[in-house]
């Protein structure tokens, strides 16, 4: 390979960097959005190149409106999802519908309830035919398409812009954050810190989901395994919240403590 002559005050680890920018560049793009966050330093350290490199690659994505840049690392950009909708839909579909399943014994006919967005709670119509009268609110998309199709349920969509290729609802603030009193919002996560912090990567998620939690009479959390121990960055609630939570292997034995769930029922699915 042909190395060009590397000016005065580069590094000379940029001398190749033309050749090789825009694979690393969607590289950092795949890990920024898989993981919700990282650090300039874990960027530097996996492809080999200087922090300098790196925060002129998170400089050059920040300005095309890919992800956010932030002190000392980048975070996904808010609006845009940290994974393509369909290989969400299509990961772990029999995990997130076995996890759905354990709802069950926690839904009751007439209730009100919030399903937060997430792809985890596709199958939830499943569920809710069985259960008549209840009323649904949420921001996705997909939830109140298949209970509007497949129950008997009324279903109220919260406002706003829906965020590129994707199902969810990124809602804006009015009356409708507050109309309600909700018997369960069932939630899901980015990430769940082993600190016991509820995690979301995009910020226009979080506002909508703390209003809510203010007018639930019972939180119940839904989050497979793989969430444990994964990092977003932006906190929008935590265990010492939620009422119930409905997870699957070993999650649990991620958290620093166990007494983080000492106050809560765990539902450990197979």
């Amino acid at each position: 390979m042909t190395r060009r002559a590397v000016p005065s005050g580069e590094n000379p680890d940029d001398a190749t960097d033309t050749i090789h920018r825009p694979n690393r560049q969607s590289a950092i793009l795949d890990a920024v959005r898989k993981h919700g966050a990282a650090s300039v330093a874990e960027l530097a350290r996996e492809f080999g190149v200087t922090h300098q490199t790196i925060r002129r690659d998170l400089k050059r994505l920040n300005e095309s409106g890919l992800l956010q840049k932030g002190f000392g690392g980048a975070f996904a950009s808010p609006g845009a999802p940290h994974h393509v909708y369909g290989d969400r839909q299509n990961l772990l579909v029999s995990v997130k519908r076995g996890l759905v399943q354990a709802l069950e014994p926690f839904i009751q006919s007439n209730s009100t309830i919030f399903v937060g967005p997430g792809t985890t709670f596709d199958s939830l119509h499943e569920i809710l035919a069985r259960h008549p009268d209840v009323f649904v609110a949420t921001p996705n998309l997909e939830v109140a398409y298949r209970c509007a199709l497949n129950t008997d349920a009324t279903v109220y969509v919260y406002g706003g812009y829906v965020r590129t290729k994707d199902t969810t609802v990124l809602t804006v603030p009015d009356e409708g954050r507050n109309r309600f009193k909700f018997d369960i919002a069932v939630l899901g996560a980015s990430a769940i810190d082993e600190d016991g912090a509820v995690l979301e990567s995009d910020p226009l998620e979080v506002d909508l989901v703390r209003s809510v939690l203010r007018h639930s009479r019972q939180v119940i959390l839904v989050a497979h395994g793989e969430k444990f121990g994964m990092r977003a960055p932006h906190r929008v609630t935590s265990l010492d919240s939620v009422n119930v939570l409905i997870t699957n292997g070993n999650a649990l034995s991620k958290l620093k403590s166990s007494t983080l769930i000492s106050h809560l029922q765990a539902v450990v699915v197979d």
